[in-house]
């Protein structure tokens, strides 16, 4: 039991204090890029994450503007312009306009853009982590192996996502008063 344990206790000190490397040739300019790189899809991840946070807050304000002027033009008489500034929206937790339509039809594209979003945003941090170890283990070994995937499938997830937010039209169009 006490073998196991300092044999554990060795592999976690090899974990958190990794050995020194010699300064052969290029091996610190390599060690260093590819912090940089590791560095680069965690500032890629947070840019989505971001993304991510904004869209999810300009929905719930693009819905709380909708109700606002679905209860205005619902009931113009009632309601003086010194009220109307007055009165604060109120947000109810069902899916429905005053006059019946269904919000979800806007919302949900700006929906499953956030999540896209948050989706690339965790793929970005966990390959990034992914790609500095396995990048560290082939350059301590004298050896590199170039990336192919992980540019692929942020690129791809990035223009999905570009894709998603234009085809939402960015919440103008499905709100235009219709005369």
């Amino acid at each position: 039991m006490q073998r196991e344990t300092m044999s554990m206790a060795s592999r976690l000190r090899q974990l958190l204090f990794p050995k020194a490397v010699l300064n052969n040739g290029s091996q610190l300019r390599d060690h260093l890029a590819n912090e940089r790189t590791f560095l680069s899809w965690t500032r890629m991840g947070l840019a989505f994450a971001a993304m991510a946070l904004a869209l999810g807050r300009l929905g719930m304000i693009d819905h709380v503007f909708t109700k606002y002027n679905a209860q205005l033009s619902s009931n113009p008489t009632n309601i003086s312009p010194e009220t109307a500034t007055k009165t604060k929206p109120t947000i109810s937790a069902d899916k429905d306009n005053h006059d019946g339509k269904s919000f979800s039809a806007g919302g949900q594209s700006d929906i499953l853009a956030s999540q896209l979003c948050w989706t690339i945003s965790i793929g970005s941090f966990g390959y990034g982590i992914f790609r500095y170890v396995s990048v560290r283990r082939t350059l301590i070994q004298g050896r590199f192996v170039p990336a192919i995937w992980g540019p692929v499938l942020m690129t791809t997830c990035s223009l999905g996502s570009l894709a998603t937010l234009l085809h939402s039209g960015g919440g103008f169009q499905r709100h235009e008063l219709k005369k």
